[in-house]
């Protein structure tokens, strides 16, 4: 099937160019799409409910970049108010390198990224050529390293200078079923590996860059048996792969998809699920069984997106660009839904990390300024500057990264400098708990916390920490491996 959805920048940005289009998205490809179809609605519909039906995540583990339906909420059980170096830290590992990604959370494992060879030192970087990704695997109760899985570079690396020194070349997260770990290493490919660290199957997903050579940063995620992979940095596409095989089902390419480092939302509308993806001008509503673009919007997002959209009943929030600007949508229409869908747009401080939702509100860090925006006009609930102990943080080189996560009806947000807020969710400012930098600990802290059954698992560029009150409950095998 053939999509027409070119798109026009002069419709939103005032000054812009006039009548200058978007390349069209090209046809989905792969597989015959029939016979596929007919196969993932029999053996992924269960799946994809699952992730998509908002179920109960209190004691879930956390398998993927922002949780395992991508909201970034957990229900709880509630973590500590305080934790330092020496109160409430179960345990804190070093890491063999650094990064950015985020860690996930299976069962009795923590997974995370790190590389090491190049781009380590500012001052040294040393040569491209020697650059090394690695997937880790720890014991959760012990914090023990039980394997490690290395890929050498592929070539055609960006460059360690300008942006990319600010996050380097790990900072996809990871996903996992349970059974294996898929990970993006940037221009080396999408690698499945399983629980015991051995390669199943790897797929190159391109090799390219972006116009400002950043580097690649958005996560996989899994819809059913489907890997959606926004892929649109390093191949000018979206794609989706068959988690068992590694085969590509399906691509939808257009040159437009580009500077995008966000991270694919799924949403269900009734028993169909789709994937939302943003690049700057345009969002796209995917159907992940067979690729097919159901509908698209222009944006005034401009340049550049970073934060992953947040779906909540029905409606697409995105923000981004270095103009700051945010948007909402219906997801429901088809086709092109830019005059019919949107439900408002607004200028705001929007940086690198994702928003999160709670109640009436999107929550969110940008520049050290913490700020709340309602879900139902896009107005401003409020702004502050987060309350500093010591260390820069703030506008570039020092971007704040970590995103917000919720648990319960409190606020967890890390900054870049180590320090830690734990926010009450509501129409004003509410500080319950601020935390300092682990001591001894002076790397960034730029990933998005892990939670899970009470406790909390964070990595900096140097170290994987453990955050758990001492009653916090652990599972029975977590229990004699410890011993």
């Amino acid at each position: 099937m053939q999509n027409n959805l070119g798109i026009y920048r002069s419709s939103f940005i005032e000054g812009s160019l006039i009548n200058v289009p978007y390349p069209k998205l090209l046809p989905a490809e792969g597989l015959a799409m029939t016979s596929l179809c007919q196969l993932l609605r029999r053996i992924g519909l269960v799946s994809l409910l699952l992730v998509t039906s908002g179920y109960d995540i209190a004691n879930a583990d956390w398998t993927r970049f922002r949780g395992p339906d991508g909201s970034g909420i957990a229900a709880g059980p509630a973590i500590p108010l305080s934790y330092s170096a020496t109160e409430n830290l179960q345990w804190r590992v070093p890491l063999i390198g650094k990064g950015v990604s985020s860690p996930i959370v299976s069962g009795d494992r923590i997974y995370v990224t790190a590389y090491t060879g190049y781009g380590e030192d500012l001052e040294a970087p040393g040569s491209p050529e020697n650059l090394v990704r690695h997937l880790l695997a720890f014991d959760r109760s012990s914090g023990k390293e039980l394997w490690r899985f290395s890929v050498p570079t592929a070539g055609e690396e960006d460059p360690f200078q300008g942006f990319i020194t600010q996050h380097g070349y790990a900072s996809s997260t990871p996903v996992t079923d349970g059974e294996r770990i898929y990970t993006l290493f940037g221009k080396s490919g999408l690698v499945a590996v399983n629980r015991d660290g051995q390669e199943v199957w790897r797929r190159d997903l391109g090799r390219q860059s972006s116009p400002t050579r950043w580097g690649d940063a958005s996560s996989p995620i899994l819809v059913g048996d489907v890997l959606v992979v926004n892929a649109g940095i390093l191949g000018r596409k979206i794609a989706g792969i068959d988690k068992r095989s590694g085969e590509l089902l399906w691509a939808v390419r257009s040159p437009g998809f580009t500077n995008s480092w966000s991270t694919p939302a799924v949403a269900r509308i009734g028993e169909k699920a789709q994937v939302l993806a943003h690049f700057p001008f345009k969002i796209v509503g995917i159907d992940p069984q067979n690729g097919e673009v159901l509908w698209s919007a222009k944006t005034p997002l401009d340049d550049a997106t970073s934060p992953s959209i947040v779906v909540h009943q029905g409606v697409a929030y995105l923000m981004g660009s270095r103009a700051g600007h945010a948007m909402a949508v219906k997801i429901d229409g088809r086709g092109d839904v830019s005059e019919s869908h949107v439900l408002w747009q607004t200028r705001t401080r929007a940086g690198i990390t994702t928003p999160v939702i709670a109640g009436k509100a999107l929550y969110w860090t940008t520049s050290g300024i913490f700020m709340a925006l309602s879900l139902e006009t896009g107005e401003l609930v409020y702004r502050t500057r987060l309350p500093r102990l010591g260390g820069p943080t703030g506008g570039f080189p020092n971007a704040d990264y970590s995103s917000p996560i919720v648990v319960g009806d409190r606020i967890v947000q890390f900054t870049r400098n180590g320090e830690s807020y734990v926010i009450q969710a509501g129409e004003s400012f509410e500080l319950l708990g601020h935390n300092p930098a682990f001591e001894g600990d002076s790397s960034s802290f730029s990933a998005t916390p892990a939670v899970s059954r009470g406790e909390l698992f964070m990595r900096s560029e140097g170290y994987l920490y453990s955050i758990g009150a001492s009653s916090a409950p652990r599972d029975a095998q977590a229990q004699a491996q410890a011993r």
